[in-house]
């Protein structure tokens, strides 16, 4: 079974929904409300990373993990503030929005709390991220996860710093950690140990997603220390994935020394780098280099990547730029399956944004006419439809055109039809149609987001406040 995008027939479900600001606000007030670290002998303001939205409580174990995604990854019984990076912002947007400062106040609560209760005395590094997370109910990081490793959101580091400096800069302090040596140019492991402070021995998996994390948040601490120290790592690791490109073309791996065939293909992860290093050179425009890679490599995937034949993005390409199969990429992830293209929709649209790049402007569009014309399958991500209708948004706002903002609506629409679960009190998105479980990994802070994004545009007479970064 299909699911198949509604232009103009909504069902029940879907009408009888809140308005969008209106679901975002029920969802917020109801995580508040029902969410918070009530548990185990010190309570805390952190929310909690998943709720039953039979009962709207917080249930200690017991949750099946949804399809594609591993036990040791999730937050039961607690929360992991990664998982909330974009839901942080967007409650800091309500207040803006709605003149109720409670939820930039439970925000700055929560950030404060996690800094406080949840970094290691050993390393200074935080328990969040891909595997550690803080347990409401043992009152405790669940330490026996040992491995410290970023996602591929963004860090809300200004946030952070904002909260708490110190502890901020100890995070991406122990970051170094993660490197075989104390040398900024040496290879990484992707993992790191959580409490003790120590080099990985050779041989773990530095991913090129994580080394554009590291080489922008190191840039981050840099502008707000003036330590050089910093700058230099920053400068190492940016520049790891560029030494081992092709220079004929300018692609490079996913993986270095991993000894698996496809990640020493050219990685369709490039935008990912791209993202990062550009907001490693927002962070300090003097180091031009990092935007000038940046846009090398997303001219190298839209050269490699995409085939203008069939108007679609390949899912596999060897270095030396020919395609290994014509495969298209998937355009709608399942549950936490195989990535789709969406996110790196999103990114070429970032880049047509602030570089005003005609070709990424021409790949966010085609990625945004394929998410319209690909019927959706059954059990599609709630990430999924939160990155289109996002997409959909960022084109509005790069062209003007009418068309994205129509589009978006039914991204919106279906969200409400699919992912919506309420009674008369509380209401909360859950992770995947007919699913009885709020999840923050499943990037209900993107569909927030997006779901108040459009309403603004929808409603032009109110002022964007521009509180909110819209890039992710």
């Amino acid at each position: 079974m299909r699911l198949i995008l509604a232009s103009c027939v909504l069902s029940a479900a879907a009408l009888a929904a809140p308005g969008y600001e209106a679901s975002v606000r029920k969802c917020a007030g109801t995580i508040l409300e029902k969410g918070l670290d009530v548990y185990g002998s010190r309570h805390t303001p952190l929310w909690a990373g998943v709720i039953d939205t039979r009962d709207f409580t917080v249930p200690e174990t017991g949750v099946s993990a949804p399809r594609g995604i591993r036990e040791s990854d999730r937050a039961v019984g607690g929360a992991n503030l990664y998982h909330d990076v974009v839901t942080l912002r967007v409650f800091r947007l309500l207040s803006a929005l709605t003149g109720d400062t409670r939820y930039s106040r439970a925000a700055r609560d929560y950030v404060r709390a996690y800094l406080e209760l949840a970094s290691s005395p050993a390393t200074g590094a935080l328990g969040w991220g891909e595997h550690l997370y803080y347990h409401f109910f043992r009152d405790e990081v669940a330490a026996e996860r040992k491995n410290h490793e970023l996602l591929e959101w963004t860090p809300p580091w200004d946030l952070l710093w904002e909260a708490d400096a110190e502890a901020t800069r100890k995070e991406i302090a122990a970051l170094r950690y993660h490197f075989y040596a104390d040398d900024p140019t040496a290879l990484f492991n992707r993992h790191s140990n959580w409490g003790k402070a120590e080099y990985q021995k050779p041989g773990g998996q530095p991913w090129i997603k994580h080394s554009g994390l590291y080489a922008q948040a190191f840039m981050f601490l840099y502008a707000k220390t003036g330590d050089q120290q910093w700058l230099k790592w920053s400068q190492g690791i940016g520049a790891l994935y560029w030494n081992h490109r092709n220079p004929a073309n300018n692609l490079t791996l996913g993986c270095i020394g991993d000894p698996r065939p496809s990640t020493q293909d050219a990685s369709s992860q490039m935008p990912e780098l791209a993202y990062w290093l550009y907001k490693a050179y927002q962070a300090n425009p003097k180091e031009t280099e990092f935007r000038l890679r940046a846009m090398t490599y997303m001219k190298a995937y839209n050269r490699y990547f995409y085939d203008p034949a069939s108007r679609n993005f390949l899912v596999s390409v060897g270095m030396d730029g020919v395609p290994k199969s014509k495969q298209p990429a998937t355009v709608w992830n399942i549950a936490y399956g195989e990535p789709g293209i969406l996110p790196n929709g999103r990114i070429e649209a970032y880049f047509a944004r602030v570089e005003k790049d005609p070709e990424c402007l021409a790949r966010a569009r085609r990625v945004a006419e394929l998410a319209l014309a690909t019927p959706m399958p059954e059990g599609v991500s709630l990430e999924g439809v939160a990155f289109a209708l996002n997409l959909n948004l960022d084109l509005y706002d790069i062209t003007r055109e009418k068309r994205y903002v129509e589009q978006a609506r039914r991204h919106a629409d279906f969200a409400l039809e699919k992912f919506w679960v309420s009674n008369a009190q509380y209401g909360l998105f859950v992770r995947e149609a007919g699913d009885h479980y709020y999840e923050a990994k499943s990037a209900v802070g993107d569909l927030l987001a997006g779901l108040l994004r459009l309403d603004l545009r929808l409603h032009p007479k109110r002022k964007d406040p521009g509180l909110y970064d819209w890039s992710f």
